[in-house]
């Protein structure tokens, strides 16, 4: 165990992003039972993790005059997991390159913040052990433990000009322990299984192993997903049930919402791709639309044998039956979901979403922080009135049937494209870039 052995000690569950919490049962939302809110204005919120009972870290970063142009610190903040104010907060730290980070309950009892180009340690207290200033002058988007203990991380670059690197630290002192340069770009987060690190490349996913002094390319497992001239890259892999699930169509201009963003002009693919063999694969149309689009993970049910995958930019969730081999159309719904999912494997619950902005809201905000600049953006009063043009429902869904459980609806300027977390008493904690949130089963 080299994660804090707490229900979700880091983004998505854990390194293999299975987005299912370790030893809570699911909140069990009956049949008239209300949800209940409570939100608390919080810019730049990335995701919450769980380490002690009752303890919630909250991940969060600054953005400058220049907005994601600009040089950005990041923080963590342990919050009240009722209320949401924060109890205790660690120093300012230094990031720098734009890009949400990732924050990480590591086995030794510390936390592990890699955001910008820097990589920090912190105790558990949020007081600031050890500090690294990762090699590359650009965004690392955030980090993986592997089992041996040790973190990796690699940079990333939307242009796709450059190859990616990944980089391995030591946990206990942020020295480097090994690096190594993949053959293309990759904006995917990290995913790992044991030792093992995939990476969605720019065309290609592949695989790393890590022998506790380099890492070394599984040159028998690799494969070419982006073939044609109408894809674009893929995002981050979940590994569950002896595959890897990802999905292309990662490009796209998100400013407050995903909705309408895709630039690729093809549908988006769910992709699978056995971990065994990888040329036992699949690329399944999610939606069959044109410019679709994505930036996170499906999710696979091994127990049910299901897939959950989106197409965001054209506001379809649905569901895919694993059977003889390959995915069959299960059941599909008009939501528009874009942030990372939560499963909740023994009440078979989903949690997705379904953004609501006013009609035209998307243009309206972008031309106005256009004219006049990422200050306007990061201003209460903007904030407080585009609140008011947008909203986003957190679902509760049935995995199996897609029936919605449960719908509770958030306050929030941007569709989330982040990370939830499960909570200590049937609840949930969302993130967007306004706004933190507890969903809570209230009773009938």
């Amino acid at each position: 165990m080299t994660l804090w052995p707490s229900p979700w000690p880091a983004e998505d569950g854990g390194p293999d992003r299975s987005q299912t919490p370790n030893g809570i049962p699911g909140p069990g939302v009956a049949p008239g039972e209300a949800l209940e809110v409570t939100s608390r204005d919080a810019l730049a919120s990335t995701m919450c993790v769980l380490r002690e009972p009752g303890e919630v870290f909250l991940l969060r970063h600054s953005f400058g005059p220049r907005g994601a142009e600009g040089p950005i610190e990041s923080w963590v903040e342990r919050i009240d997991p009722l209320t949401l104010e924060p109890l205790d907060s660690s120093p300012r730290l230094p990031a720098g390159p734009f890009w949400p980070g990732g924050l990480a309950a590591h086995a030794n009892g510390s936390l592990y913040v890699t955001a910008g180009r820097w990589c920090h340690r912190l105790s558990s207290d949020l007081r600031v052990l050890r500090s690294s200033k990762l090699p590359r002058p650009r965004p690392y988007n955030s980090l993986v433990v592997l089992a041996s203990g040790a973190l990796v991380m690699k940079d990333l670059d939307r242009s796709a000009e450059r190859p990616t690197t990944l980089t391995v630290l030591d946990p206990e002192t942020l020295e480097q322990l090994a690096r190594e340069e993949a053959a293309e770009a990759s904006i995917a987060r990290l995913s790992a299984a044991g030792d093992t690190v995939y990476v969605v490349g720019d065309r290609t996913i592949s695989r790393w192993d890590w022998d506790g002094r380099r890492l070394a390319r599984d040159d028998g497992w690799k494969l070419r997903y982006r073939t044609k001239a109408d894809q674009s890259y893929g995002w981050d892999v979940a590994l569950s049930g002896g595959h890897a699930w990802f999905m292309d169509n990662g490009d796209h201009d998100y400013v407050t919402t995903m909705l309408g963003a895709g630039t690729a002009r093809g549908p988006v693919h769910l992709v699978r791709v056995s971990l065994d063999d990888a040329s036992d694969h699949e690329l399944v149309p999610i939606s069959g639309a044109r410019a679709g689009s994505i930036t996170n993970p499906p999710l696979f049910d091994p127990q049910r044998r299901v897939a959950v995958a989106y197409d965001s930019a054209n506001a379809v969730l649905a569901a895919f039956r694993f059977e003889g081999g390959r995915l069959r159309p299960l059941w599909r719904r008009r939501h528009a979901s874009a942030g990372h999912m939560l499963l909740f494997p023994d009440t078979g619950e989903l949690v997705a979403y379904d953004f609501h902005p006013s009609p035209g809201a998307r243009t309206r905000l972008a031309r106005s922080a256009g004219k006049r600049g990422a200050r306007l953006v990061l201003s209460r009063r903007f904030r407080r009135l585009a609140a008011r043009l947008a909203h986003e429902d957190v679902l509760v869904l049935d995995v199996e049937s897609g029936v919605e459980r449960g719908r509770a609806s958030v306050p929030s300027l941007f569709q989330s494209v982040l990370f939830p977390c499960p909570g200590w008493n049937r609840d949930v904690y969302y993130c967007s870039f306004s706004t933190v949130a507890r969903i809570a089963a209230s009773g009938p």
